[in-house]
């Protein structure tokens, strides 16, 4: 029988967060600007947590990285969302203030997986290289003139 996956915490906090967001947005969409405000920040702030499904479920190292770059950029923008609702609607400080905070969390967790993982994906490629002479090539040295403008088994570009 298969066991269940345990949530990771980031998947677990944006969901959480989601649901807040939620939650504001149904008690607070009572004017025109608010509607709008609130909308916006309603996209934004559930968006969060479905890219983090989507990276959970991603298909290689470097999609999970991009899926959580896009959720982290998601997390950005709530913040906007919240400040700009916070100077504008002063009666809401302390709601705001617990969103906001919740916010910045998870901006902090997400960039933190982003990097760690980054760095283990440039280790790993690294190792990769260093214990397969094949995988280097003549050309693959960064500090060779127009290396970026060749392939692995193309002539250097003639000046």
């Amino acid at each position: 029988m298969e066991r269940p996956r345990s949530k990771s915490l980031v998947q677990e906090k944006s969901f959480r967060f989601a649901v807040d967001i939620v939650a504001y947005a149904r008690r607070h969409q009572n004017d025109r600007v608010n509607l709008v405000l609130t909308r916006q920040l309603l996209r934004s702030g559930t968006s969060i947590g479905a890219n983090v499904e989507e990276a959970l479920g991603g298909q290689s190292r470097k999609d999970f990285i991009a899926k959580l770059a896009i959720a982290a950029k998601e997390a950005r923008e709530t913040g906007y969302w919240l400040r700009l609702i916070r100077e504008t609607q002063p009666h809401n400080i302390q709601e705001l203030a617990c969103l906001l905070t919740e916010c910045d969390s998870l901006k902090t967790i997400l960039n933190s997986i982003i990097l760690t993982t980054r760095s283990t994906l440039a280790t790993q490629h690294s190792e990769l290289r260093s214990q397969n002479p094949e995988l280097r090539t003549p050309n693959s040295d960064p500090r060779s003139p127009n290396s970026e403008l060749r392939t692995p088994n193309q002539e250097p570009p003639r000046t």
